[in-house]
């Protein structure tokens, strides 16, 4: 057991520094949580995402609106030659034969016309369809970088207060710190240290806190036989143990 003394009412105010303590490893824990924030990344890659199928969306908008044009004056084409014919034809202009010819041409222009504006109303309902997805594109990434600066903000709200918060346990800390001898501070330092933080805690009865265990009765026999001055020692964690 460490030669260590310390005044009760002096070892009882570990238990302060200890909150101060936890306090902070909970603030710097908050803060690494929130650099590298899950939300944020998963906005972010989300946007992204979106970003990088933009150009594609624009491909394909621009392939068929393309498309649309070329089927629709391919339409107009059949259809200024199918006028023609029909104007020859109804001018009656020819001789029987000739006639029959062009009565054929205006049947085939007439049904190929039909097959060119069902083609050019597909396109260009293709070409509406990739147009609307691209402004769908636009708009997904337009609110997906609003979220990421949103996520960003908060973030950036959110670690300036914990570290606010941090800097006031910092001074809280240093303060109380100071009250503490030396060698009273280097072994709750240390046992802080090798037990992951917690450097003091209550013997509750026959229960350390600071494991979170039962000790046997001769341990606690044996720590509540010692002198009140004396610092006692948790035998599973090593912290310091805060007698009643």
């Amino acid at each position: 057991m460490s030669e260590v003394t310390a005044p009760p009412a002096v070892q009882a105010r570990l238990l302060e520094l200890q909150e101060l303590d936890t306090a902070l490893d909970q603030a710097r824990a908050a803060v690494r949580r929130l650099k590298a924030d899950p939300e944020h990344a998963r906005l972010r890659a989300r946007a992204l995402e979106l970003e990088e199928a933009l150009p594609g969306l624009e491909d394909a908008a621009r392939t068929a609106d393309r498309a649309g044009a070329e089927a629709t004056e391919k339409a107009a084409a059949t259809r200024a030659r199918r006028d023609r014919t029909r104007e020859r034809l109804e001018a009656g202009q020819g001789g029987s034969k000739e006639l029959q010819a062009m009565q054929h041409e205006d049947d085939t222009l007439t049904a190929l016309l039909d097959d060119h504006e069902a083609a050019a109303l597909e396109a260009m309902e293709t070409a509406d369809a990739a147009e609307s997805r691209l402004a769908q594109g636009h708009a997904a990434l337009e609110q997906a970088r609003a979220e990421v600066e949103a996520r960003a903000a908060e973030v950036r709200r959110e670690g300036q207060a914990v570290t606010q918060r941090g800097r006031d346990l910092i001074q809280r800390r240093a303060a109380l710190a100071a009250e503490f001898p030396a060698s009273l501070l280097a072994l709750y330092e240390q046992a802080r240290e090798r037990n992951g933080g917690i450097g003091a805690a209550r013997l509750v009865g026959n229960r350390s806190a600071a494991a979170g265990t039962e000790l046997s009765p001769a341990e606690v026999a044996r720590i509540r036989a010692l002198p009140p001055a004396a610092v006692a020692r948790c035998p599973e964690s090593g912290a310091i143990l805060i007698r009643d």
